[in-house]
Order: C-alpha cells, then structure tokens, then sequence
C-alpha cells in the first residue's frame, strides 16, 4: 500500500498543476505606439486616450481608475489607451500634449476632442457611455458604482 502514496501523490499534483496560476490578468488599457496608433483608431470608432508620463505622480494616481473603468467599457466595446509620452515623443508632439496626463476622446485618428470629465472611474464610464450614444436619441445614461 505505501508504494502507490507516491504514485497517487504524483497524479494529484499533475492534475491540479493546471488549475493554478501566477499569471496576471490581461490589462484592459490598450499600450499604444507610433507603430499602432493610427491603425488603432480607424478600426474604433470611439477611443479615449490617455497621454502620459510613468514619472508623473498625476499620472501614477489616475492609472489604477483608468484601469477599472477600462474593464467596464471594455464590455461594450469602448476601448480606453495609453501612450507613454516619454517613449513615443513624436506621437504625442503630434497632439500637442503639454502637460501628463492629457486624456483625449477619438472618433477616428484625426478627430480628436479633449475628455471633458472627472478622473474618476464612474465619471470616465458615464462620459464615454454618453459619448457613445445617438445624439438623436436624446437618451440619458449615468453609470453608478455597484459599491455605491
């Protein structure tokens, strides 16, 4: 009987090797370059665009927001971006980014207009999901937070 412990150890192990994992979810913030840019925005016909720089701490404390509204937009196929401004240079002089971070709203990669609300989540969701209905509609839409 203890020769099959081991044996029967070994299976236990294999079969459940799979069920764990260390890897980390996929960000639902797009990283953006030059390179991808532009390709980016044609194929989304609503995009916000955060332009910033890792060494800002304005930019530091509106990363974790812009990641948790990017995961409830991310649903309706509202994709929210990042261009790292010390990296990609000559996108963001391209856009006349002075100051980090600088969120723009996209309809294309040439139409672009500055983000016009607060840099909080339910406000970064509520503009967007407003930005994204028919004008015609005349429809109103708040997102509230499932905590509040």
């Amino acid at each position: 009987m203890r020769s099959f412990i081991p044996l029967v150890l070994s299976l236990v192990a294999l079969a459940t090797a799979g069920l764990v994992t260390t890897e980390k979810p996929e960000p639902a913030v797009v990283s953006l370059t030059e390179d991808t840019f532009y390709d980016f925005m044609e194929e989304h016909p609503l995009v916000l665009a955060n332009f910033y720089a890792p060494w800002c701490g304005h930019s530091r404390r509106l990363a974790p927001k812009y990641e948790a509204a990017a995961k409830v937009l991310k649903e309706d196929d509202i994709p929210l971006v990042k261009v790292d401004c010390t990296v990609e240079e000559g996108l963001c002089a391209a856009f006349s980014i002075r100051a980090y971070p600088t969120l723009k709203v996209f309809r294309g990669a040439w139409s672009d207009e500055p983000y016009g609300g607060t840099r909080h989540p339910e406000s970064i969701i509520s503009y967007m999901m407003e930005e994204s209905m028919d004008s015609e509609t005349g429809d109103d839409f708040f997102y509230q937070s499932p905590t509040a």
